[in-house]
């Protein structure tokens, strides 16, 4: 009964994502010299994340329909994220990642991984950059981030450095963590301000194939500290 009240919204949307993934996605094989091959599920009746990609190599993508938003650009944005984390798969196997030296639940990959996935989002939306990290406006948010950015990086660090993954996850990846700062999310972020002085430093070929170096988690808290 819930669903046929709503019916109409979600057939709107899967047009929506239909329409628009092809869209993104070619911009991204365009810059990268990439070709997805990877699946798009459309879920209802999933009220955890609004969109994820799972599998590792070359990740699905799933959107739940009830969590996305109705706003075009936004909607667009989501997609640019989601199929970030795929391109960034894509280029990194083109490149000759050695995939079994990728530490998947360690939170430096996860600030990898969403840095680069936001930080490409902006090169194939235009949107305010609140807009990247809250898939809303939400300019407070942003707001507050810059501001404190060395604060909320300090507490970042020590918690990366004191807590286990599962922790970490929670308070700065998930969407029902934030006890820090009154605040979700606030990892990608700082994944994102990491990502683009990487880029800055070494290029992006460099920073996007980061992950499988030896001296990874050497030079992303180096970084790190540099916002502190």
């Amino acid at each position: 009964e819930k669903h046929a009240v709503i019916l109409p919204d979600l057939l709107r949307l899967s047009d929506m994502l239909h329409k628009f993934i092809p869209t993104i996605t070619a911009q991204y094989e365009k810059m990268y010299t990439i070709h997805f091959t990877s699946d798009v599920y459309l879920l209802v009746r999933l009220y955890g994340s609004n969109a994820f990609t799972y599998r590792q190599y070359n990740p699905d993508v799933a959107f739940c329909l009830e969590k996305m938003p109705k706003q075009e650009r936004h909607l667009n944005i989501i997609i640019g994220h989601e199929f970030g984390h795929v391109t960034h798969c894509l280029y990194s196997d083109k490149h000759g990642i050695e995939w079994d030296k990728i530490d998947w639940v360690h939170p430096i990959t996860w600030l990898l991984q969403e840095g680069v996935a936001t930080y490409l989002s902006t090169k194939v939306v235009q949107a305010r950059l609140d807009e990247y990290f809250a898939f809303e406006e939400d300019p407070k948010w942003l707001e507050f981030a810059e501001t404190n950015q060395s604060t909320i990086a300090q507490q970042f660090f020590i918690d990366l450095t004191t807590h286990d993954a599962a922790y970490v996850w929670k308070e700065w990846f998930s969407i029902n963590g934030g006890q820090h700062f009154q605040a979700t999310r606030l990892a990608y972020y700082v994944g994102y301000c990491l990502v683009k002085q990487l880029v800055d430093e070494l290029g992006e070929q460099r920073t996007f194939l980061l992950w499988d170096k030896e001296n990874f988690h050497e030079m992303m808290m180096q970084t790190l500290q540099k916002m502190i």
